[in-house]
């Protein structure tokens, strides 16, 4: 319609001109070079410059017609383009589903190379290779994602996870600290940075993370934070020691001590402190350890300390002390029946042990040494019956299996180990003790 409504006035404004044109017959020179011209009347000049005009217009119409349908096509094209790009991204998330990563990946990069910035697609595309075993592509792929969006902080984490299965703790670092250094406070931030400090053997760092953690949640921090940060500060301690800050060693294990009476290693790295100082205090520290505790772990370092000092007066003294504060104590008697073994005291030892064995008779401890008291008095009869008690002769003996895989035993054979799921992986295992030391009384 439009068009031919144009082509009317078209009509109708030739006709005008020509109309004009015969009531104007007068000729004008019209110079079309500087040597030649020819006659024309006014009404044509005007009606070819009227033309002139037109074309131009419809020539700049046209083409930005044309300009207009080019680009319109190339952005439905486009659009079409990044369409498909969706659906194979759509398509390769069902492969990831069905395990099929590897075709997976190769649906996404394709799609990635018509659209670079699906975030979505390079979100999974990072995960099918790290579950391919390409963690070095899954870091590309993530550092692509963070270019995007660099307020997106899963991505920094996902990241210092990949590094750590890279053995980079370096890199991993330098990006928990960059979420660090964008939110100030990020307790998921700190908690990585402690795993990897603790991983490093790096107490003093880990310490500084958990002690950032327990300002920030207060009293709100769970048992496990208490204890990390209660285990963190005696690690912290150490170091002192280490670096030959003794005094400020020995008030950080006073504080862990006042703070968790049951934390065994405090005393026995205060008692160490302690020992070239005063064997008093040092003995003091263990006892009270023992006390609190009732750890046999305080026995054996009162019992090794007295005797690295030349002291077994000392040790049986300590004992006997034990004994009247805790007669029905089994590692008391037990432990000083061993230390009287120790000095070839075999009578009062033996003494001490069968009260032991009063108190807990069937323990493979108390037989063991009561054989072995046994045998050092020639009762050999006496001293095999206990070690059958100890090692259980007399009960049935089945030949265990053991997977060939993981390692664990069973002594009903199956075709699967429920263990680490291998078939066809048990086999007889006739046994091959191993004994880290002698198997003499301490």
């Amino acid at each position: 319609m439009a068009v031919r409504l144009l082509f009317l006035l078209f009509v109708v404004i030739l006709v005008a001109f020509s109309y004009i044109s015969l009531l104007n017959g007068q000729h004008v020179p019209f110079y079309y070079s500087a040597t030649r011209q020819m006659d024309i009347t006014v009404s044509e000049l005007a009606i070819l410059a009227f033309s002139l005009g037109a074309a131009m217009v419809i020539l700049g119409t046209l083409a930005k017609d044309v300009t207009a349908a080019s680009l319109n096509w190339r952005e439905r094209r486009e659009r079409q383009r990044r369409d498909a790009a969706r659906a194979r991204a759509a398509r390769a998330g069902e492969l990831v589903q069905r395990g099929m990563l590897s075709e997976a990946v190769n649906e996404l990069t394709r799609s990635l190379a018509v659209n670079p910035d699906d975030r979505e697609a390079l979100d999974l595309l990072a995960t099918a290779q790290a579950e391919l075993g390409s963690p070095l592509e899954a870091v590309k792929t993530l550092t692509r994602m963070k270019q995007f969006d660099p307020s997106d902080l899963s991505v920094y984490f996902r990241l210092a996870r990949l590094y750590r299965e890279m053995n980079d703790p370096e890199a991993a670092l330098a990006t928990l600290k960059a979420v660090e250094a964008t939110e100030g406070e990020n307790p998921r931030a700190w908690e990585a940075i402690r795993e990897i400090h603790l991983a490093r053997g790096e107490m003093v760092q880990a310490y500084n993370e958990q002690k950032k953690l327990m300002k920030l949640r207060g009293k709100d921090a769970s048992r496990a934070e208490q204890a990390m940060f209660l285990s963190l500060r005696y690690e912290k301690a150490l170091v002192r020691l280490a670096q030959g800050k003794g005094d400020d060693a020995e008030r950080r294990l006073r504080d862990v001590i006042k703070d968790d009476p049951s934390f065994c290693a405090a005393y026995v790295a205060l008692s160490e402190q302690l020992r070239a100082r005063s064997l008093d205090d040092a003995t003091e520290i263990l006892l009270q350890g023992f006390r609190a505790t009732r750890n046999p772990v305080f026995l054996i370092k009162l019992e090794d300390l007295c005797v690295e000092t030349e002291r077994p007066q000392a040790m049986i003294r300590i004992c006997s002390r034990l004994q009247q504060e805790f007669p029905s104590d089994y590692d008391v008697n037990l432990f000083m029946g061993k230390f009287f073994l120790r000095l070839e005291m075999i009578d009062e030892g033996l003494e001490q042990l069968l009260k032991a064995e009063t108190l807990d008779p069937e323990r493979e401890s108390v037989n063991i040494l009561l054989a072995e008291a046994f045998r050092r008095r020639g009762r050999y009869e006496s001293a095999s019956l206990h070690y059958q008690r100890a090692f259980g002769y007399k009960r049935r003996y089945l030949i265990p299996f053991r997977c060939s895989s993981c390692g664990s035993s069973t002594i009903k054979w199956t075709a699967r180990c429920p263990s680490c799921g291998t078939w066809n992986g048990y086999a007889i295992d006739h046994g091959n003790r191993e004994y880290a030391v002698s198997a003499t009384p301490r």
